[in-house]
Parts: structure tokens; C-alpha cells; sequence
């Protein structure tokens, strides 16, 4: 990494971003990644975004997913987003689910899930940009967020 991509990222790492795993099932499997990507795009139609690395060993799994989760994590459940960022496998990360609507598993315990459907995809660089539609939401409890600030967890 160079000077300036080092500086970069230690310039981005000031800015709190939530923490969100975008879930999947693959193979009748439950799949997670550790995001804070996650952005709104628009209210009508309802899409959001987030990005995914091309380099990532988890691309093509997530990227061909044509229906996810977003996930919402609260600030008890950092454990949970460590362990989804070294691996995939969400039941044996210790996370509890149920099938959304369109199949995606549904993250318990977190503070807001949005059920998708894959819209469109942009090539960002190193990564790819995903849009998705918005197919349904939820709150399922009312806890103060995971917040991800310069290289570690925080809550607001």
C-alpha cells in the first residue's frame, strides 16, 4: 500500500459509519458479510446501496446473489461482525436467522433489516456497486447502533 492510499484510508476511517451484514443463501446455506457501505439511494423507488470488493474471496457468491438482507447491527453485536468479516458462514458465527419474504436470511437481534432484490450493478474502482431494491423492512428492536470509526467499534 502506498503513502497516499494508506493516508486515504486513514482519512476515511474518520468518518463513523454504521455496521450492516448483507446476508445471502447459497446452497441452502446461510452467508454473511461485514459491511459499512450501506447508503440510501432514493425513497421512490425505495433503493439502497453497498459496495462489494472485487478482489474479496466471498465476490461471486454475494455479487450473483439476486436476493439479500441488510442487516442493521446494534452496538452488542460486534462479536457477530468480526466474526462475519473473517467468515461467512452465519450459523457458525453464532448468528440466529429467519428467511425474509425473498428467502434472505433475516439477521435476529438487529436493529433494522431491509429485504432486497439485486437492481442494477456498477463497476467503483476496486469494487462493485450494488444497487438494490427495497422489497420490505423492519425494526425488530429498538438498541443503540454498531458504529465503525477510525479501525475499531464504537456505539453513538
Amino acid at each position: 500500500m502506498s503513502l497516499f492510499e494508506r493516508e486515504f484510508r486513514d482519512c476515511l476511517g474518520r468518518f463513523p459509519t454504521g455496521v450492516a451484514l448483507i446476508t445471502v443463501m447459497d446452497g441452502g446455506s446461510a452467508r454473511a458479510m461485514t459491511i459499512n457501505s450501506f447508503s440510501s439511494v432514493s425513497l421512490d423507488p425505495p433503493l439502497i446501496l453497498w459496495s462489494l470488493a472485487k478482489d474479496s474471496h466471498r465476490y461471486d457468491r454475494f455479487l450473483n446473489a439476486r436476493d439479500f438482507a441488510v442487516n442493521i447491527l446494534a452496538a452488542d453485536q460486534a462479536e457477530l461482525s468480526t466474526a462475519c468479516a473473517r467468515s461467512d458462514d452465519l450459523e457458525a458465527n453464532g448468528g440466529r436467522w429467519t428467511p425474509a419474504s425473498n428467502g434472505a436470511p433475516l439477521v435476529e437481534d438487529a436493529i433494522a433489516r431491509f429485504e432486497c432484490r439485486r437492481h442494477q450493478v456498477f463497476a467503483g474502482g476496486d469494487h462493485e456497486i450494488i444497487l438494490g431494491e427495497v422489497l420490505n423492512v423492519d425494526r425488530p428492536r429498538d438498541a443503540e447502533a454498531l458504529v465503525f470509526v477510525r479501525s475499531g467499534y464504537s456505539k453513538i
